[in-house]
């Protein structure tokens, strides 16, 4: 259903990313599918490049197509430059609706350890927003930033709290196993362990915890080394959603 590029005679909605199978947006495309009944077409921009991207996407974005919702990662230097033109085409030879949902957003990059002010993603970034008919944010940060960008004020701000969605059946707190899962990113996930390791230990100390999950991309957990006394701390690496929702 949602990773193909052949055109349909239903409504649809397409979804543009560069790592468009990930959690959040398959969790997305399959949730506005069940709601609605509309079908919403996964396409990771990177297989793209290699052919007429023009086409594929001219060929979907038909008078059945509801919108194109462009997941905007700037960990991912987004948006390349070549999407950037495709996209300006079509806006000029299709009547479709935009709408840019912004992940992260920074105004620096890193290469090598060193880091970089991104003048060049910036003018794109700002090209592409204000290409968009609506920017969506997840945090107030970064709609702050895409508004002072832009100079557009109705940037909307729908916080992204976690996107690993809910167990289905929720036992009663006695009855659940004696664990915690920390997940995140491998920037801000130690933070947990050092930062704020005071609060991490008193809340497993009032809910009897005695094993923490480190889910996310492996990080340096060697600070925890002590710090949590007869707590087990699990590195799992990247686990899908239903594997932490299981």
């Amino acid at each position: 259903m949602f990773d193909t590029t052949e055109p349909v005679n239903q409504k649809q909605i397409i979804h543009i990313g560069p790592r468009c199978h990930e959690d959040f947006n398959v969790t997305l495309a399959e949730a506005i599918s069940s709601e609605t009944g509309i079908v919403n077409r996964l396409i990771d921009y990177q297989s793209l490049k290699n052919i007429d991207a023009s086409s594929v996407l001219s060929s979907l974005i038909t008078p059945d197509c509801l919108g194109v919702l462009l997941h905007y990662n700037f960990r991912y230097y987004d948006v390349p430059d070549w999407l950037l033109r495709v996209l300006q085409n079509l806006t000029k030879t299709r009547d479709f609706k935009l709408i840019i949902l912004v992940h992260e957003f920074n105004a620096t990059y890193t290469r090598k350890g060193i880091i970089f002010p991104a003048f060049r993603f910036l003018l794109t970034s700002y090209q592409i927003f204000r290409l968009a008919d609506l920017t969506v944010t997840t945090t107030s940060r970064i709609k702050n930033i895409v508004s002072r960008l832009t100079g557009k004020t109705e940037v909307i701000c729908l916080p992204n709290f976690s996107t690993m969605g809910e167990p289905q059946c929720i036992l009663p707190l006695k009855d659940r196993p004696p664990y915690l899962i920390v997940f995140g990113s491998k920037y801000t996930r130690p933070l947990v362990y050092t930062k704020f390791s005071k609060n991490l230990l008193k809340a497993c100390q009032a809910l009897g915890i005695e094993r923490i999950y480190d889910v996310g991309y492996p990080c340096d957990l060697s600070t925890t080394e002590g710090q949590f006394k007869g707590i087990e701390i699990i590195p799992m690496g990247f686990q899908s959603n239903q594997v932490v929702i299981l």
